[in-house]
């Protein structure tokens, strides 16, 4: 549970780091829809963030809450996020944005990925573990061949 917080803690700090992102809205016909983009971030907590948008279409204006991404990402930074989740309008003559984070897509090559190496042990592990079990085998015969021997002699 502690190594999810700090992954999290992690990917927010990069989140603030890019401070920019671009904002799509979709529509009720499930179109994406490019509304702005936005060149600074505010987060609230861990899951919720507001911004101010200098456009919105007009069409979509009469929504308040609708289902929104956040694209993330800056030139020369090597990670970029896709933040998919609820937006509010919470001020109409400002265009004042809250966001709610529900999933959070990360393109990170400077992070590990734990799932990979799980992956390549779990591909891997069966042959090690044949490994050293023939290994073990083969040295427990020798053994044996070898107190076979000794004891045919004594006798």
């Amino acid at each position: 549970m502690e190594h999810h917080h700090t992954h999290q803690t992690d990917y927010l700090r990069k989140i603030k780091e890019l401070d920019q992102a671009t904002f799509f809205c979709f529509n009720e016909s499930s179109q994406k829809l490019p509304v702005a983009i936005i060149r600074h971030l505010d987060f609230l907590d861990e899951n919720t963030l507001v911004f101010d948008c200098s456009y919105f279409p007009l069409v979509e204006k009469t929504w308040d809450v609708f289902a929104a991404e956040l694209h993330c990402y800056k030139k020369g930074m090597p990670y970029s996020f896709v933040l998919h989740g609820v937006a509010i309008i919470s001020n109409t003559a400002t265009l004042r944005v809250t966001f709610t984070i529900q999933q959070v897509e990360s393109f990170d090559p400077t992070v590990q990925d734990d799932s990979k190496q799980t992956i390549l042990m779990l591909i891997t592990w069966p042959y090690k573990y044949i490994a050293q079990m023939s290994s073990s085998l083969i040295g427990n015969i020798w053994k044996k061949e070898g107190d076979l021997h000794v004891g045919n002699a004594a006798a």
